[in-house]
């Protein structure tokens, strides 16, 4: 179903964005685009993913989600207008920033989904994927690799911890009030991670 501008399936209608080539992480809750520290990462809802056929163009974005991952729909004919296929094959799910902010991530590069599809395998074979926990996700490298006749990024990644999986209802932890100046660690703890 194609949406317009302003319309939003989420509350909150934050969205992720990554850069591949600079393995840059944003989130957009509605202003200007903020970078994600990935030394604490993100939580994703890996065993809910969607997939589906992604149209992503300027101002546009249709998504159209298959009734299973093993069961595709037939792809859309539309083409751009350069005469390529304007529908790839994408996926969607719900994220946690460590501020407690849900948004969703979608895409449809070769990378992107390769990210997934590694992610989605490994988490799956941890207990606490059986147990309906989330997983908190570091994106440690964007390595070019050769894919056809052009370049895609492998994402190496690590689990650095699980979580429960945040309710839809619960609002973004406030931000703290400071006191007093405090001394800065270079060192990131697993259990900063906001939840």
């Amino acid at each position: 179903m194609p949406i317009s501008f302003g319309e939003s399936s989420d509350a909150s209608g934050a969205y992720i964005r990554v850069n591949l080539p600079q393995n840059r992480w944003t989130v957009n809750k509605g202003g200007d685009p903020e970078v994600i520290d990935m030394a604490k990462g993100i939580a994703i809802d890996i065993a809910a993913v969607k997939f589906g056929w992604l149209k992503i163009a300027v101002g546009t974005r249709d998504w159209q989600e298959w009734p299973s991952p093993s069961q595709a729909t037939q792809k859309p004919t539309e083409t751009d207008a350069e005469g390529k296929p304007a529908y790839k094959q994408g996926f969607d799910v719900d994220c946690w920033m460590s501020d407690g902010t849900k948004a969703q991530f979608s895409n449809n590069s070769y990378g992107t989904g390769q990210f997934i599809a590694k992610l989605y395998n490994q988490a799956e074979n941890a207990p606490e994927f059986a147990q309906g926990m989330v997983p908190v996700v570091s994106v440690t490298t964007s390595t070019p690799v050769v894919v056809g006749k052009g370049t895609s990024y492998d994402l190496g990644f690590a689990i650095s911890k699980w979580i429960s999986k945040p309710a839809d209802s619960t609002p973004p932890k406030p931000e703290p009030v400071p006191t007093a100046a405090a001394p800065v660690s270079s060192v990131v703890d697993a259990d900063d991670f906001g939840f």
